[in-house]
């Protein structure tokens, strides 16, 4: 058995972490006011919301900042980090070329002589995904593709199948295929 000090459990456990889940401003106000009128016993306050005493800690100087949000856990101070208009200038190349990084890279260095890695343009385009969204206009489906029932063909058949609006891996022509059906062996 724990040596030291015994609290008795409350009653009524309170579920910090599913409420912050929700919203973290709204979760860490009960844990002041619970703070508040117990006379300020972290212990207690922590049993009672299944959280650790340094996030109570946390949350009290949150609370005498006078603020309850969550903060940005980006670094202040960022050096090496590519500069807004650059990103711009991605995301806008990437958007009217549908070209990856690789041929972004190669683009920049051609038409304005900017020398872009491109694992530096993989990371723009991933901190951008909302921004670099294409429009879909124009690839609208015409007509509905024919069913083809490979199954009840019989053997060495030919099939002509039109390419035009599907991939089918196992044919590596462009417009049309001719494919013969072997019969198959069933034991």
């Amino acid at each position: 058995m724990k040596s030291g000090r015994h609290i008795s459990l409350p009653l009524g456990k309170i579920d910090y972490k599913q409420l912050r889940r929700v919203n973290p401003e709204a979760a860490r106000r009960p844990v002041t006011g619970y703070l508040k009128t117990h006379s300020h016993n972290i212990q207690k306050t922590a049993l009672v919301f299944r959280i650790t005493q340094p996030v109570i800690y946390s949350i009290m100087r949150k609370q005498g900042e006078g603020d309850l949000k969550d903060r940005s856990r980006a670094p202040d101070h960022q050096p090496n980090r590519t500069p807004a208009w650059i990103e711009d200038k991605i995301i806008e190349d990437n958007v009217r070329t549908r070209h990856g990084a690789e041929r972004l890279s190669r683009y920049r260095k051609q038409h304005e002589g900017i020398l872009i890695s491109p694992g530096t343009i993989r990371y723009v385009l991933r901190r951008n995904k909302g921004r670099s969204k294409y429009s879909t206009s124009g690839r609208v489906r015409k007509e509905k593709r024919e069913y083809i029932d490979w199954h009840s063909a019989k053997p060495l058949v030919i099939i002509h199948v039109d390419l035009e609006y599907g991939n089918y891996p196992l044919i590596s022509c462009k417009h049309f295929a001719i494919l013969y059906l072997t019969e198959r062996i069933v034991k």
